[in-house]
């Protein structure tokens, strides 16, 4: 047995479903995020970048490509964090595409109903990232917004990957499937993760056993139908669709 649950813990902000149908703003910070974990990935007001947080540091990726340091009063639509602690370790190469990172890594998930958090260290021979644009009110859906997101192709890069896995039946209070950002080893630009070529690097995987939701008590989050037909597919086109 897991001796403490709560040691392999993940705490989330939101959920993939609000923020897929346009809650882009929130009554949580950054500052209150940071004492939840010092890995994860999530996004800003209005939509703003995408957020990594890797070794204890939380970058902003704006649109324009620029990382920069987040500020602790900064409001948070939707994220998720853990204290990264992992215990499966791999070697990985020559990993074509997205699709086989997903099947090589799920080999090595021991339990597949529960969700995992995933660094991968590494040199890719191509990325393909996208950073998403600020909105105004009335703020778009994802999958609209996602339309015209920027996109960054990096060349024969150094870098981190940090995300996360969840199993399916979490579909719409998390990505089912891979949720992946990267952030290049000079930390000076990133984003989110839509296809890739790895020629080496190491994986590190954390199994998470206990799952904290806060939910927003805003007046967007409360009025916006969480139970919309739609919302499956939204999130999976605004999100990329990953195994």
């Amino acid at each position: 047995a897991i001796k403490n649950p709560e040691l392999n813990s993940v705490f989330q902000l939101a959920t993939i479903g609000s923020l897929a149908l346009g809650v882009y703003d929130g009554d949580y910070d950054y500052g209150s995020l940071m004492q939840h974990g010092n890995f994860g990935v999530g996004t800003f007001l209005d939509l703003n970048g995408e957020m990594v947080a890797i070794d204890g540091n939380f970058y902003q990726i704006e649109s324009s490509g620029k990382l920069k340091s987040i500020d602790a009063n900064q409001i948070v639509p939707f994220a998720e964090v853990t204290f990264f602690r992992p215990s499966l370790h791999q070697n990985l190469t020559n990993i074509f595409n997205f699709e086989e990172l997903g099947t090589k890594l799920s080999h090595i998930f021991p339990n597949k109903n529960i969700a995992y958090a995933i660094r991968i260290d590494g040199t890719f021979k191509a990325l393909k990232l996208r950073s998403l644009r600020k909105q105004k009110k009335p703020y778009p859906p994802l999958a609209k917004a996602s339309e015209e997101q920027a996109i960054f192709d990096l060349e024969n890069i150094k870098g981190s990957i940090v995300g996360f896995w969840f199993p399916q039946y979490w579909a719409g209070i998390a990505v089912p499937g891979y949720h992946l950002h990267f952030v290049t080893q000079d930390r000076t630009t990133g984003g989110h993760v839509l296809e890739l070529n790895l020629t080496q690097g190491q994986v590190d995987i954390e199994p998470l056993y206990h799952v904290e939701v806060h939910l927003p008590s805003t007046k967007s989050f409360a009025q916006v139908n969480l139970s919309a037909k739609e919302l499956h597919s939204s999130i999976k086109k605004a999100e990329g669709g990953t195994q």
